[in-house]
């Protein structure tokens, strides 16, 4: 099918599809209250484009600013990288996962290709800037060449009250490792929907860093499909809430192929009226023996206003693997700063020594630029409250 076939199937299910649908689970119900006029910007987004040369791989409302060719990675617009046989048009889609997934792909309105070519083994970060204006609705894809090993570093900065919607899918190819490292700035959005759908081929693996500060309603949803034998998957997720903001984050693994490895940890601190809600999903095929695949989520409230929920779902259809899951909701505890303070440390040093021993295991492993920002944020939350 050509991309105008599928995008006209895609339409059709958006259409129809309810904002809400019944599940027969409490844990896969949606908790992010969402009306009509909350997508009708999703549908109404037109093509941005561009102003001016910028100087790293840049996007603005979803328009791609900077492309280039030549070299061993490619960075296109969809329709160019289709054209020039780089990619399929049924690559760049998915299941639809609901409502919001359903308008990403059915109305998407722009979008860019990033190739990166089998034996790709350049160590240098490839950066993309994603900034935003305006209402806009992208969808792209990334695909990682056979025994290639790759780093991205996404930095997604949204200003102005929008409804912004991006989808990607992002394809690694046999024996090939990527870094994919993800920073959400979305405290000004009205609405954020982001969608990451990744394919795993077999000797895949994958290591996510994902940094979130929340929007008024920002949904996250990653999709990891280890589709080949011996994959292997880690996510690494931090989330700051400050003020009013709400986040709905869903990391799902659908382990396929035998002998797959999984680990999802995350920690998400909430000071003022924030409110959170992480859906960790694993599952386990029929066919999918001895696997082993974790999930620990671990949630700090700062406030007695503050809102966290923690959610995990196992299924598991054989018996030949190791699963396990463990979740936490706590307040910062008086014993903890009470010890800090009976070693010199005033309320305020203790109370930011516990909330960045809480969230180190996470932020530590990153770039030092990268979590010394994240750890200034942790004092602007400290000081609201």
């Amino acid at each position: 099918m050509s991309l105008e076939e599928i995008i006209t199937e895609k339409k059709k299910v958006a259409d129809t599809l309810p904002i809400f649908s019944e599940h027969d689970s409490p844990s896969v119900k949606s908790y992010t209250l969402l009306k009509d006029s909350d997508l009708l910007p999703l549908f109404r987004s037109t093509k941005s484009g561009c102003a001016g040369m910028q100087r790293n791989i840049t996007t603005n409302n979803g328009s791609p600013c900077r492309l280039f060719g030549g070299g061993p990675a490619k960075f296109l617009s969809v329709s160019d990288a289709i054209s020039q046989g780089l990619m399929k048009a049924e690559d760049l889609f998915n299941d639809n996962y609901d409502k919001l997934s359903a308008i990403n792909q059915g109305y998407f309105n722009d979008g860019f290709y990033l190739g990166i070519p089998a034996k790709y083994q350049e160590d240098k970060m490839i950066n993309i800037l994603h900034t935003g204006d305006r209402d806009f609705n992208v969808r792209n894809l990334y695909s990682v060449g056979n025994n290639s090993s790759a780093k991205i570093l996404e930095n997604f900065l949204v200003t102005g009250n929008t409804s912004v919607s991006q989808g990607t899918v992002i394809r690694i190819g046999e024996n090939s490792s990527l870094d994919y490292f993800l920073l959400e700035d979305e405290e000004n959005a009205e609405l954020s929907y982001l969608e990451r759908t990744i394919v795993m081929e077999r000797y895949s693996t994958l290591k996510i860093h994902h940094l979130s500060l929340p929007g008024k309603k920002s949904i996250s949803r990653f999709r990891i499909i280890q589709t080949g034998e011996h994959a292997e998957s880690r996510y690494y997720g931090a989330a700051l809430g400050k003020k009013q903001e709400h986040l709905d984050l869903e990391v799902y693994t659908d382990h396929v192929g035998v002998h797959g490895r999984n680990d999802i940890a995350f920690k998400g601190i909430l000071g003022g009226k924030s409110s959170l809600i992480f859906r960790g999903f694993i599952r386990i095929e029929e066919k999918a023996l001895n696997v082993e695949s974790f999930l620990m989520a671990n949630l700090l409230l700062l406030t007695k206003e503050a809102a966290g929920n923690a959610l995990p779902v196992l299924e598991i259809f054989n018996g030949e693997v190791k699963a396990k899951h463990g979740e936490s909701v706590s307040n910062i505890s008086e014993e903890q700063t009470n010890y800090l303070m009976s070693r010199g440390l005033d309320p305020r040093e203790a109370k930011k020594a516990v909330i960045e021993g809480f969230i180190s295991p996470i932020i530590y492993p990153l770039p030092e630029d990268i979590s010394r920002k994240y750890l200034q944020i942790v004092e602007e939350v400290i000081g609201n409250d």
